[in-house]
């Protein structure tokens, strides 16, 4: 995948069903033969491996969720289940987007290989979102049997978003059945986590603990000299609108908020001098890009401080009649909230947000925004900014 900025950018919103499998074995694991239970049960369809009547489903099972507010939140599944159904309403429109702003809960169903059966279950970072826990990072997850297992939830999004999409899910039913009441139920409880390709699962989940938060370091030759987080994303904040069309991919029609790099820069060693930076996502991608066959120039001084002027490379040209974004003489900032105003793409408008929202995990925390390129370059899931500074002008190829 190309890492853009968002899943919309790579799905259309359309909703991802990972049909995977989960290798080796899982940590503390419950493992049976694959026929222990009988045959699955037929291939999900409509519902993703739910049960087809919900009436019957235990609401009030719960986790607890404890976030860096110190907050203690039962998670219920009569909530999770209000989430899924935004989802599926989403997806019984075909139209991407159409619940992109409220607290949607996507639902995954795969073949689990250890007990033969297919399960499902839901996202965990959108259950922090629906719960606007939007800037963690280090997660603790225990079990009934008193296991702990440690994730972050870089490594989430590094499974679930980019590549090849490794699932991580809460589990809430297995069989067509939800979980406590299926046959894996005696071992699993009402909720367990496991993973495609992870090395630990914890069964029977009885809580949730976020513990620090998203952070972006700003490292100038080597060392980090300052740090965006939630307690200084707003410092000096600036908002905008941005927007330009395109005929041959998704528009982009924003209000954004956020910081200016060229602000987030003026806090650090490179202030006042030349240097060039470039902005890397949590899973090994960067803008501009550092490799493959559009390797690109990192972004300067004069352009972080005085906006692109396009088209930078000759591959920001769009439309079939290749002509550059304007000049919108807006500098490049670091997003954490934004609101889309209708953007389409794909014989596809998605609906104007009521409101703005916060980033969450499918487009953030935190994103880079460009004006005067495309959205391919706005890379999500920021972790750092890496600069090199010059004492007189930038040497040739030293900008790579």
């Amino acid at each position: 995948m190309n890492k853009k900025m968002e899943n919309k950018d790579i799905i259309l919103g359309t909703l991802l069903i990972a049909v995977v499998g989960l290798g080796g074995a899982l940590g503390y694991v419950f493992i049976v033969g694959p026929t222990i239970f009988g045959p699955p049960a037929e291939q999900p369809t409509d519902l993703f491996g739910l049960p087809d009547d919900w009436s019957m489903a235990p609401n009030s099972s719960y986790f607890m969720l404890y976030n860096q507010t110190g907050a203690s939140i039962q998670v219920t599944l009569g909530d999770i289940l209000d989430g899924v159904a935004l989802a599926l309403e989403e997806q019984v429109a075909s139209g991407p987007g159409i619940n992109e702003y409220k607290k949607v809960i996507y639902p995954y169903t795969f073949l689990e290989p250890s007990t033969g059966l297919y399960i499902t279950g839901v996202d965990l970072l959108d259950i922090l979102e629906a719960y606007d826990t939007n800037f963690g990072w280090d997660i603790e997850l225990i079990s009934g049997y008193g296991h702990k297992m440690n994730i972050t939830t870089g490594d989430i999004v590094s499974k679930m978003y980019e590549g090849d999409e490794h699932s991580v899910i809460i589990v809430i039913a297995a069989n067509k059945e939800w979980l406590a009441e299926s046959p894996i139920g005696p071992s699993w409880g009402d909720f367990s986590l496991v993973g495609d390709l992870m090395t630990s699962a914890i069964y029977d989940l009885e809580s949730v603990t976020v513990g620090t938060s998203w952070k972006v370091e700003i490292v100038v030759n080597g060392s980090v000299e300052y740090v965006i987080n939630p307690s200084n994303m707003a410092l000096n904040g600036y908002d905008d609108e941005y927007s330009y069309d395109r005929d041959d991919w998704w528009t982009f029609n924003r209000h954004y908020w956020g910081r200016n790099i060229s602000e987030i820069i003026s806090h650090t060693s490179a202030s006042g001098l030349n240097y060039t930076a470039r902005v890397w996502s949590v899973d090994g991608w960067a803008s501009p890009r550092p490799f493959g066959g559009k390797k690109e120039n990192r972004y300067n001084n004069t352009e972080i401080e005085l906006g692109i002027t396009p088209p930078r490379e000759s591959w920001d040209e769009v439309n079939s009649t290749s002509v550059p974004l304007p000049d919108s003489d807006l500098l490049m900032a670091l997003v954490f909230a934004d609101q889309e105003f209708g953007e389409s793409g794909q014989n596809i408008t998605d609906p104007i947000w009521p409101y703005r929202r916060m980033c969450g995990y499918s487009r953030g925390p935190f994103y880079l925004l460009v004006p005067g390129r495309p959205r391919e370059t706005y890379i999500s899931h920021v972790t750092t900014i890496e600069i090199t500074t010059y004492s007189g002008a930038i040497p040739p190829g030293f900008d790579l």
